[in-house]
């Protein structure tokens, strides 16, 4: 198993510790499942006491990363990533691309169609209004962060509306992720939203038409993932981030030549 960078002496030993080995995992030198070093390994490994060692692992359980198990065959053993606490260590996700735009698409172009079919068949005249005026606050609101949380809670609310409470908590965490994405990603100034898309949307709702919600809900969606997907290029560019794989390659290469 390849080694850690032993840490530079500073004031919270133990940030450092968790942030080498948060970064062993999410590069996939640790796979889930797979045991870490033992404490004392660890500290001859990373240059620093067992303590430090103790701290750190109980930061990355606190955070779930890391599971420990007690006994003979214990010690500290690699979470399922998707069990992660994701608004805190979203970056890091994106980062090394165990979560990449291309799967938030997926899931949204597979789930709206059909959410805003059944939004258009079942949503109350009180639900219809509610998203009526969230639409109008759109236009007092000049902060771009909370006219994104708010383009969220549209479709939060065409989740909820839609009379099927398997496909409101599955929305509802498709927003989540949404919302972190371009909380991560996204410049404070830069607008990847057309209003007029929502207006089309509820029009579609108000007139019962449940295929033209599809088509229209759809078309946003994938308007809406092309400017993620841009906007995911450029932040891992500024990161120096690469896929895995990419790395995987350079280094055939070089033991080819």
């Amino acid at each position: 198993m390849q080694g850690f960078k032993k840490i530079k002496r500073a004031t919270n030993l133990y940030e450092d510790v968790v942030n080498e080995i948060k970064k062993a995992i999410l590069s996939g030198k640790y796979k889930t499942g797979e045991a870490l070093p033992s404490e004392t390994e660890l500290a001859r490994m990373l240059g620093v006491s067992r303590p430090v060692i103790r701290e750190g692992i109980r930061v990355l359980q606190s955070r779930g990363f890391l599971e420990i198990r007690r006994g003979i065959t214990g010690g500290a053993f690699v979470r399922e990533l998707y069990q992660l606490p994701f608004m805190e260590d979203f970056a890091d996700l994106i980062r090394y691309r165990r979560v990449k735009v291309d799967h938030l698409a997926r899931a949204r172009l597979l789930l709206e169609p059909e959410v805003c079919r059944l939004t258009a068949q079942n949503a109350t005249p009180k639900m219809l209004k509610e998203m009526q005026d969230l639409l109008a606050s759109y236009a007092v609101i000049k902060e771009h962060d909370k006219l994104d949380n708010l383009y969220a809670l549209f479709h939060r609310f065409v989740g909820r509306a839609c009379g099927n409470p398997i496909y409101s908590i599955i929305m509802e965490n498709i927003m989540d992720f949404t919302e972190s994405f371009i909380r991560t990603m996204k410049p404070v100034t830069t607008i990847i939203h057309n209003d007029g898309d929502h207006d089309k949307i509820l029009e579609a709702f108000k007139q019962r038409d449940s295929e033209k919600a599809a088509e229209v809900g759809t078309r946003h969606a994938m308007d809406i993932l092309r400017e993620m997907k841009e906007l995911e290029d450029t932040y891992l560019e500024l990161l120096g981030s690469k896929y895995p794989e990419d790395d995987e390659n350079e280094q055939e290469e070089i033991e080819e030549s």
